[in-house]
């Protein structure tokens, strides 16, 4: 299942130290996930302190295990799943209004 992730740093980290440990635990667990096959884009959003991704996983569990603690606490995380528009026009061809 294909899943729009996005994440968004809490406001309450602002601290120089802790905006360093933040920076390199991010960093881990972005690399954690480009590199375990699940991974299918991602960056930087340019208008905040946040990142998106779409990722491919089993499920709810592969989807929380692929984020960790590393994000999960330093982040607001939303995700989203998501149709192609091939998916979306097949279904609009087998459901007509």
């Amino acid at each position: 299942m294909k899943f729009l992730v996005t994440t968004e740093v809490f406001e309450t980290i602002h601290k120089e130290e802790d905006l360093r440990r933040q920076a390199e635990l991010i960093k881990t667990q972005i690399k954690t996930i480009m590199n375990s096959g699940k991974f299918l884009t991602g960056g930087q959003l340019a208008d905040k302190r946040g990142h998106f991704f779409v990722i491919d996983v089993a499920n709810e569990l592969d989807l929380l295990e692929l984020l960790s603690r590393n994000i999960l606490d330093s982040c607001k995380v939303e995700s989203h799943p998501i149709v192609s528009f091939e998916d979306l026009f097949g279904f609009f061809e087998r459901h007509p209004v």
